[in-house]
C-alpha cells in the first residue's frame, strides 16, 4: 500500500515546457501534470506555467510566467528558462517554504535552495551533437551539475537510465525508471472513413512525429520507394518546420513515389485516433528514442506497428510490434511488405498491441511519481 503523508506539503512543478500547440514533450508534460493534480488532497501543488491549458484547468494552482520562457522560442526560450530557474524561481521556492521542486523536463536548478527532482527523457544532444551544438554544451557541462544536485532523477526507459549511467557516472540508486502513459480516453480503435475524406487519403502507411534526422524518415521513404506495392500512400504528420522539413522534402522529390508521399503538417490531436485507426500500419523506425509514445498510441488504436529494434522502443512494443533494423533500408522495406500483404499478421499485431497497452497509463505513471515525491519528502525530514 502507498505510504500516506503526515501533512500537506508544498510541491512546485515546472510547467513551462508546454507549447501553444502541444506536441511531443509538451503533450507528455500536459498529460503528466494533469494526472499528478489528482493528488491535490495529499500535496499543496503550485504550477509555474504559461500554458493556457493549465491556467484554465487549474487557475488557483497555476502561477503565470512570462511568454519569453516558452519552448516555442527555441534555444532562446531555454536560455531564458535556465536563468529564471537559477534566480527568480530558486528565490521564490525558498521564500514560499516549498518542500520539493519537480521539473518534468531536462532542466533544473544548479544550486537548489530546496530538494529537486528532474526528469531526463533522452540524451539526444550527446548522441547527435550536430543537431544543435548549443544543446551539446548544455548536456556536456551544465546538466551533469544539475543532476548531481538532484535528489532523484526520473527517466522513462531502462535504455535512458543506461545512457545516464554511462555518460554521467551517476549512482544507479539515484535514477528511477517510470514508463510513460497515453490518453486512454482519446486513443482507442476509431475507424472513421471521414478522416480519409478530410485529408484526401486512401490506403496508407502512417508516420507520426517530427522530422529530425534521427527519426529516420529518409530511410523509411527509400524503403517505401522499393515496395512493389504501388497503390499505397506514405502519410507524414508533423509540423513542416523550417530546419528539417526542407531536407526531407528534397529527398522526397527525388523519389518516383513522391506523388504518394503525403505531408499533412501539424495534425490536431483529436484527428490522430482516426488516422491511426484507418492506417494499414504505423512506421516508426527511429534510430534513437527515449520512449516512443506514437508506438503506444498506435497500438491503443488497433493499428499494427512496424518499429525499430533499437534503443528504448522494444521496451514499449514488447512482442506486439514488427521489428526492423533501422539502419537497413531493405529490412524496413521487407517489414512494410510483410505487414501490408499478410492480413493475419496485421490482425495479430493489432490484437497483441491492444493487450500490450493495458500495461501503460498516465495514472500508473503519476502513481509511481507520487511515491517518489513521498520518499523524497520523508528522506528530507529524516
Amino acid at each position: 500500500m502507498p505510504k500516506s503523508m503526515p501533512k500537506l506539503q508544498k510541491i512546485a512543478i515546472n510547467g513551462t515546457y508546454i507549447q501553444e500547440q502541444p506536441s511531443g514533450l509538451g503533450v507528455v508534460n500536459q498529460n503528466l501534470i494533469s494526472e499528478l493534480m489528482n493528488f491535490e488532497q495529499e500535496f499543496d501543488f503550485v504550477l509555474y506555467s504559461n500554458s493556457h491549458y493549465l491556467q484554465t484547468n487549474y487557475p488557483n494552482k497555476t502561477i503565470p510566467v512570462t511568454n519569453s520562457l516558452s519552448p516555442d522560442r527555441g534555444f532562446s526560450g531555454h536560455l531564458q528558462r535556465f536563468l529564471w530557474y537559477q534566480t527568480a524561481l530558486n528565490w521564490q521556492l525558498k521564500r514560499q517554504n516549498t518542500a520539493l521542486f519537480y521539473s518534468p523536463v531536462t532542466e533544473g536548478i544548479l544550486f537548489p535552495s530546496i530538494p529537486q527532482i528532474v526528469s531526463v527523457h533522452d540524451l539526444i544532444p550527446l548522441k547527435y551533437p550536430e543537431l544543435s551544438p548549443k544543446w551539446q554544451y548544455y548536456y556536456n557541462y551544465v546538466l551533469p551539475l544539475i543532476l548531481k544536485q538532484s535528489q532523484k532523477i526520473i527517466c522513462f526507459s531502462q535504455h535512458t537510465k543506461k545512457d545516464l549511467r554511462q555518460n554521467y557516472q551517476l549512482n544507479p540508486e539515484s535514477i528511477d525508471v517510470v514508463y510513460l502513459g497515453f490518453d486512454r480516453q482519446l486513443f482507442s480503435p476509431q475507424p472513421n472513413p471521414q478522416i480519409l475524406q478530410k485529408y484526401n487519403l486512401d490506403k496508407y502507411l502512417l508516420y507520426v512525429g517530427d522530422m529530425r534526422f534521427y527519426k529516420n524518415l529518409g530511410r523509411c521513404l527509400e524503403a517505401f520507394e522499393r515496395l512493389p506495392l504501388k497503390d499505397y500512400q506514405f502519410v507524414i504528420t508533423g509540423k513542416k518546420d523550417d530546419f528539417f522539413y526542407p531536407e526531407i522534402k528534397r529527398q522526397t522529390d527525388r523519389l518516383s513515389a513522391k506523388e504518394r508521399i503525403i505531408f499533412l503538417d501539424y495534425v490536431p490531436t483529436a484527428d490522430l485516433p482516426g488516422l491511426y485507426s484507418m492506417a494499414q500500419s504505423l512506421v516508426f523506425a527511429s534510430l534513437y528514442e527515449g520512449f516512443g509514445l506514437p508506438v503506444l498510441e498506435a497500438m491503443a488504436c488497433g493499428c499494427p506497428v512496424i518499429a525499430s529494434n533499437a534503443t528504448s522502443i522494444p521496451e514499449v512494443g514488447g512482442d506486439s510490434v514488427f521489428y526492423v533494423a533501422p539502419y537497413d533500408v531493405e529490412s524496413i522495406a521487407q517489414g512494410m511488405y510483410q505487414v501490408l500483404t499478410d492480413i493475419n499478421l496485421r490482425n495479430n499485431l493489432s490484437k497483441r498491441g491492444q493487450e500490450r497497452v493495458k500495461l501503460f497509463s498516465w495514472s500508473y505513471t503519476a502513481q509511481y511519481i507520487r511515491q517518489i515525491f513521498v520518499d523524497c519528502l520523508e528522506k528530507d525530514q529524516s
